[in-house]
């Protein structure tokens, strides 16, 4: 009944059998991965598969950019000793946690979640691209839908800075960088405003005080915040 169906919707008049199996298809595609590595070789493919998935998904890049720049600074003052892999990672996930803005505003970061997890992306692993998942499922709201993953520290640390990006970037415009400082005192995240910036910027603060709640609720990591005189 689907062939019937395919061949009279797609006006096929004709049908060859395959002899290849699966395995095949994932030699070639492994092959055609090689290739295009080589190509890229003057840069990370996966920074081009990146940008061509901000494109396709019609990301705003703007503040994709500023979320990531926000995000990383914040991530090397707390973890400066981190390997490069896993602050990369945490760029990728900045420049790619809008996509599911193409399919909904509404709980956009659970459609960015499977897009980012289920998305052909050349150069990305398996495993990498979930974890990338993850990172963009949890970039705003409650933490008990990645409650598992905060056991990792750096998970938890990668996700922590990502969701401050986006809280301090919430405003979409193109403003003075956020006066801020985010130390790390063992289990325990300090995030610095300067003098009266906080004051300064209310409903930030409000979200900042709220992100500060949500980590309370679990065992994993602790937010603190603090204002300089």
């Amino acid at each position: 009944a689907l062939l019937y169906t395919l061949t009279t919707h797609f006006r096929i008049d004709r049908l060859q059998a395959a002899r290849g199996a699966l395995r095949q298809g994932v030699i070639v595609e492994l092959d055609r991965r090689r290739h295009a590595a080589r190509r890229a070789a003057d840069g990370d493919l996966r920074d081009a598969t990146v940008a061509a998935l901000q494109l396709r998904f019609a990301v705003d890049k703007p503040q994709a950019d500023r979320v990531g720049r926000v995000a990383l600074d914040l991530f090397d003052s707390a973890m400066p000793g981190a390997p490069a892999e896993t602050r990369h990672e945490l760029r990728w996930a900045c420049a790619l946690h809008e996509i599911g803005q193409m399919v909904s505003h509404h709980d956009h970061h659970r459609h960015s979640a499977y897009l980012m997890g289920h998305v052909d992306a050349p150069g990305f692993s398996q495993s990498q691209q979930r974890r990338m998942a993850d990172l963009v499922l949890g970039q705003r709201g409650g933490l008990r839908k990645v409650e598992a993953l905060l056991a990792q520290e750096t998970f938890a640390w990668q996700l922590l800075c990502l969701r401050l990006g986006v809280i301090l970037c919430h405003a979409r415009g193109a403003g003075d960088a956020p006066q801020v400082y985010l130390g790390r005192l063992q289990r325990q995240a300090v995030l610095t405003a300067a003098p009266r910036w906080l004051d300064q910027h209310p409903r930030t603060g409000h979200l900042l005080q709220e992100e500060a709640d949500f980590w309370a609720r679990q065992d994993s990591l602790a937010l603190a915040l603090a204002q300089r005189t």
